[in-house]
């Protein structure tokens, strides 16, 4: 209607300029004062809309957090992050506390390591004193899933495209048959591996199963190192049953009793029988073992990459290779809120936002090494330039479409400890495929 109106009122300037151009020259005088009344009254009438527009629009702001009804609180977040993540996680928590519109204060309460943030997760919610928010593997809320609020109407009247979400991430946060959580510190498990000594005898980097036995062999050859190790041996088991088409956990227990799961179990253990792949010294991360020369590549988190050193040689990051399945293990935590407090309730779920959103998550992955989040992360301007320059986030990026995490059940955590343990002691040994295979099976078996 108001774009109407000034149209009007040029139009009707216009009529009367040409109705007085038809007469004498005497009248021109009189032509240029209408017109210039006529105009002021357009750039008055134009300014008029603009001052309404903004007091419109401040009107609107206003009433939108009048809706929403939150009143000024604090809130407590438990986290695991140290060192740069802490101060990144600090800096991204210090701009939501001073531009937030409700007066919403977060603090910040450093747990530890993720097993101490666990046992004090597990030890509130016996004493039902949990936090308003923190960080969570969905393992850690198996025995009190009933005291996690959930997030299915927030996400459903109060939250930006939750389809931008990474499809991986939203089924892992769902997977208690409710929205439990929102994704946040996220990694992918890539392949780091010594670019120069594989560029020096002649080598791609392999991309399937049968490429990582061949590259095995000939930098067994030629250098006697071992090829490849893996930092989760138990996520390295999962990873390579899923690349073979195969299931490795069920509700009821193992899922990989299949031919599919035997081919896998066997590929691994002949890598290791055959001195392609190695275990880690006692206290060695093979970070450090890559960086001396002790191995010609491994599997490990991308949040990882800082701890190589590569001195005197070129570091190349590649997907970890598949067979006929591509599959990348994904780690890291959800945000999970816990508060009763319907107030706070609604102050969390402000945070929870801020710290997911597209701009959040991009700076987030940029200075951390975290993975964003979002596809529209992935996709922006700022993280496409990112990934250009960062080897490690382009690998990663490759993956995004088959990232996976582990389903959880009650025994996923004990599984996962005896896995780890009992796939070193049958590398150790020396064990036979078809005994690891029939090992790993019971050992899984016998934690449900």
């Amino acid at each position: 209607m108001e774009i109407k109106r000034i149209g009007a009122t040029i139009l009707t300037a216009t009529m009367v300029a040409g109705m007085l151009a038809g007469c004498s020259s005497s009248t021109e005088e009189a032509t240029e004062t209408v017109t210039e009344t006529a105009t002021e009254a357009v750039s008055e009438t134009a300014a008029a809309e603009t001052e309404a527009s903004a007091e419109t629009a401040e009107a609107e702001t206003e009433t939108a957090a009048a809706e929403k009804n939150i009143e000024a609180t604090e809130i407590t977040f438990w986290h695991a992050m140290s060192g740069a993540l802490e101060e990144e996680l600090t800096e991204l928590t210090d701009l939501f506390n001073n531009t937030n519109e409700y007066g919403i204060t977060v603090t910040l309460v450093n747990q530890g390591k993720y097993s101490d943030l666990e046992t004090k997760l597990m030890a509130s919610a016996a004493a039902g004193t949990l936090p308003d928010m923190a960080q969570a593997y969905n393992n850690y809320l198996t025995e009190y899933i009933d005291m996690v609020v959930p997030l299915d109407d927030f996400v459903a009247n109060d939250f930006d495209n939750y389809e931008d979400i990474l499809e991986g991430y939203r089924e892992e946060c769902s997977e208690f048959g409710f929205i439990h959580g929102l994704p946040f510190n996220k990694s992918a498990y890539v392949l780091f591996y010594n670019k120069t000594l594989f560029d020096e005898l002649g080598l791609e980097v392999p991309t399937t199963w049968a490429e990582v036995e061949s590259v095995g062999e000939t930098i067994l050859a030629e250098k006697n190192i071992p090829a490849i190790g893996v930092d989760d041996r138990a996520g390295f088991v999962e990873a390579t049953i899923r690349q073979n088409g195969g299931t490795y956990l069920t509700e009821t227990g193992a899922g990989f009793d299949t031919e599919e799961g035997k081919e896998a179990i066997e590929y691994i253990m002949n890598l290791y029988n055959n001195g392609y792949a190695s275990l880690p010294a006692d206290g060695e991360y093979f970070s450090t073992i890559l960086s001396n020369g002790g191995i010609a590549s491994y599997i490990g988190s991308s949040a990882g990459a800082s701890y190589i050193t590569a001195e005197g040689w070129e570091l190349g990051v590649a997907a970890v290779p598949g067979n006929k399945e591509n599959a990348a293990y994904a780690a890291g935590t959800n945000l999970v809120m816990f508060t009763q407090d319907e107030n706070k309730q609604l102050a969390t779920w402000e945070y929870m936002k801020f710290l997911t959103s597209t701009e959040s998550t991009t700076e987030w992955a940029i200075a951390t090494g975290y993975l964003p989040v979002r596809n529209s992360a992935y996709e922006s301007d700022e993280y496409q330039k990112f990934i250009e320059a960062d080897i490690t986030a382009a690998a990663a990026y490759a993956e995004k479409d088959y990232l996976f995490v582990t389903p959880t059940f009650d025994a996923t955590t004990a599984v996962r400890s005896q896995v780890n343990s009992t796939l070193e002691e049958l590398i150790l040994n020396k064990a036979d495929g078809e005994t690891a295979f029939n090992t790993l099976l019971e050992t899984v078996n016998a934690q449900y």
